[in-house]
């Protein structure tokens, strides 16, 4: 049956127009039983909504957009992301469109969306210290929400990991396994979470009396040709027990096998604490501890929180640090 109209159900059902409009937008107004019998009958003739006149009344476009981020890897982080905001979106009128992004059109791409009013909210990932996206968004007082703090003094609405604790917790690990250097891989330059991941790191390391490596340098910005490099170079003899606080399994991974391949023992002659957007760390050979960064809860709060935004929540009511699962399953595997 074609041209089924909001005008057909309320016929069909005895309601008028307004209340089949409720129930189908599941109003709390409207009782359970006129909901069930409502979505019946929309169910029973086939109604599908006429999307582009209700866009057109409300003035909006119903649909949120995220900037896939071009910068690094993204098998893992993004995907997940993605997936958890789609599903933020489950139970709403909203869509969700990915753009991608890149280091030399970042402003650009965002312009487009707001003033071709392209979708309602915006998400944004890899969150600067002065980031001129925020600043931008904050200034045409368009609804956004980004993964990552920023250090401006006008708040606006995000969703973080813990990037202390997870640093604080890892020293405290190493410290407890006798390690006396520390090795930080860095996270890559310009990043929030850069600065607060090595300013935890030089206070913590301070207070409980490790020594922390400053040569070579490590940093996310090595390639993994580079790391192994650095690796064979710092662990060219065994002069002193040493720790290693990485944040990319991937690059765990590098470390690992290199270590191996010169005759070290994992969770012997050496300790390794990584964080992971995945359970790959469980699969390592021997295991590691490792802090479990849920990127399908990230995107699912940062789609919630941009709801929440464009219903008009308060910003004080949309901001959060989430603490990682520490997953201490390291295990001794005798050489």
């Amino acid at each position: 049956m074609s041209n089924i109209t909001l005008k057909t159900l309320a016929k069909r059902t005895g309601f008028s127009v307004t209340t089949v409009s409720r129930a189908l937008k599941n109003g709390s107004e409207i009782n359970a039983n006129t909901k069930k019998k409502v979505m019946e009958a929309a169910t029973i003739l086939n109604y599908q909504p006429n999307l582009y006149a209700y866009r057109l009344k409300m003035g909006k476009t119903f649909q949120i957009c995220f900037f896939l981020n071009q910068l690094d890897d993204i098998t893992n982080y993004e995907k997940h992301i993605i997936k958890g905001i789609f599903k933020s979106l489950n139970n709403s009128n909203y869509e969700l469109i990915v753009k991608p992004i890149f280091r030399d059109n970042q402003i650009e791409a965002i312009r487009e969306v707001v003033e071709k009013k392209l979708a309602d909210g915006i998400i944004i990932s890899h969150t600067t210290l002065n980031d001129e996206r925020v600043k931008f968004l904050i200034e045409k007082k368009f609804p956004f929400v980004t993964h990552g703090r920023t250090e401006l003094f006008s708040e606006h609405p995000y969703f973080d990991n813990d990037h202390a604790d997870f640093i604080n917790s890892s020293l405290n690990y190493l410290k407890e396994k006798k390690c006396d250097e520390v090795i930080l891989i860095k996270p890559a330059n310009n990043f929030t979470y850069k600065y607060i991941s090595t300013r935890a790191f030089d206070k913590k390391i301070n207070e409980i009396g490790l020594i922390k490596c400053t040569n070579p340098d490590f940093s996310h910005e090595d390639s993994l040709e580079d790391l192994k490099s650095k690796i064979i170079k710092k662990f060219s003899k065994k002069d002193n027990l040493k720790g290693i606080v990485s944040g990319s399994d991937v690059r765990t991974l590098v470390i690992t096998s290199t270590l191996q391949k010169m005759g070290y023992t994992i969770n012997k002659d050496v300790y390794i604490v990584s964080k992971s957007y995945s359970t790959v760390p469980n699969y390592f050979f021997p295991k590691i501890p490792y802090f479990h960064e849920d990127m399908e809860l990230t995107g699912y709060k940062l789609g919630d929180f941009l709801l929440k935004r464009i219903s008009g929540s308060e910003i004080q009511e949309l901001q959060h640090v989430e603490k990682n699962k520490f997953i201490k399953n390291d295990e001794l595997i005798s050489p």
